[in-house]
């Protein structure tokens, strides 16, 4: 070990003649260690947050919606939707009818949107079994049973079991009269996300063209891939291969608002918990400054030695290194602990209704486990750069004169 080193860390052990010099060091650390901790949890909070948020909108959604320009006016070719089984992308295809209709259950009333599909189909590209709160998934058959959000089965207080009445509402608004359908309840699910709780169903093809008197086949179809992150790239391939009039919507797409607001609340959240770093490096940089001013008699001695002014400037950038190292490894080791507890005891709860989950979710993010204390040390050796120079305009003669 060099002598600059040795020194380095006997100043950052030893006690100073002022007190507080060595106050303002330790808190100096413990902030930087609070820094890191915080910006490390929120990375890996908001990465585990909108990892939540994605992994139940493509279990829900589908990874592709395939449509046709001529909206529901046109089917699906049997040849569409062979090639698309037989692509090496597709895991799963299920063509279905999606349409608005009404639910009643006795005097109880709500709107819903029934999805329609072969149910073998439909398991290979909604997750619905995941979710089920009561009741099972019918394994397959045309009978008319509808699996319900929770939150809609709540409005109707409707179990498993129980018979609703769903109603054509664009014929009920066209005042042709009346054209229903009585269906049961074969179970309720619950996602955390309102807008599927509160106005999702499910039931087999049959019965939902049987409600809307569809003769043809669906129009429409979802797609699961083996890799959800392609669906904009293989959309576009689709599109290319398929032609006018098919085109494909991905499930990013379809919930683009979301998405952006959760990319759009990263900077801000990052530059408020970055400002507890930074008042943490100027708290060690002006505890290195007091330091120099403090070690003015040792400084001077050993430049009469022989000491060079860069080995004396490499003392203090070696003792700022070395408190920033010691805060980031203690800021990392914090928020490792912190984020241990929450996974395994999930401390902090949440309205489901409102985060779509019901705990504060945690993703630990090598490149934030990595990148920000690396970005901390950097900042604290360029705050020591400053008070290393100053110690290298101290002169031997002036530091020792009345020694």
């Amino acid at each position: 070990m060099t002598p600059q080193r040795l020194i380095a860390l006997r100043y950052l052990r030893a006690r100073h003649a002022y007190g507080f010099i060595s106050l303002i060091g330790y808190l100096g650390i413990i902030g930087l260690a609070i820094g890191v901790a915080a910006l490390v949890l929120t990375l890996s909070v908001m990465s585990g947050f909108q990892d939540a948020v994605e992994d139940k909108v493509a279990d829900l959604d589908g990874h592709l919606r395939l449509a046709t320009a001529y909206g529901g006016q046109s089917s699906l070719p049997d040849s569409v939707l062979y090639w698309l089984r037989q692509h090496p992308a597709v895991a799963a295809v299920a063509p279905y009818i999606s349409r608005h209709a009404l639910v009643r259950r006795g005097r109880l009333s709500d709107g819903v949107l029934l999805f329609g599909a072969d149910w073998a189909e439909l398991r290979g590209v909604v997750d619905i079994e995941s979710y089920l709160t009561a009741g099972k998934l019918p394994l397959g058959g045309d009978e008319p049973v509808i699996v319900l959000g929770e939150k809609l089965a709540a409005t109707l207080r409707a179990v498993p079991g129980d018979q609703v009445y769903l109603f054509d509402i664009d014929y009920l608004l066209g005042q042709q009269g009346l054209r229903g359908q009585a269906f049961t309840v074969a179970a309720t699910f619950r996602s955390g996300m309102v807008e599927y709780d509160q106005l999702l169903a499910f039931t087999a093809l049959k019965p939902a063209a049987t409600l809307f008197a569809l003769d043809s086949p669906p129009a429409q179809a979802i797609l699961n891939l083996k890799e959800r992150n392609q669906a904009e790239e293989l959309a576009a391939t689709f599109e290319e291969g398929l032609g006018f009039p098919y085109y494909f919507v991905s499930w990013r797409e379809r919930h683009a608002a979301l998405f952006n607001w959760l990319t759009g609340q990263q900077l801000p959240i990052l530059v408020i918990f970055g400002f507890i770093a930074l008042v943490a490096v100027i708290n060690i940089l002006s505890t290195l400054v007091l330091i120099v001013v403090e070690k003015q008699r040792d400084i001077g001695i050993l430049r009469s030695i022989g000491f060079s002014r860069r080995r004396i400037q490499q003392i203090f950038l070696y003792q700022g290194g070395l408190v920033g190292l010691l805060g980031a490894g203690a800021g990392v080791i914090l928020a490792l602990a912190l984020g241990f507890l929450q996974l395994k005891y999930q401390i902090l709860a949440l309205d489901a209704d409102i985060y779509f989950m019901d705990a504060l979710p945690v993703k630990w993010s090598w490149q934030a486990l990595v990148t920000i204390p690396i970005a901390a040390v950097t900042l604290t050796l360029m705050a020591s750069f400053w008070p290393a120079r100053r110690a290298t305009r101290v002169h031997p003669a002036e530091a020792l004169r009345y020694e």
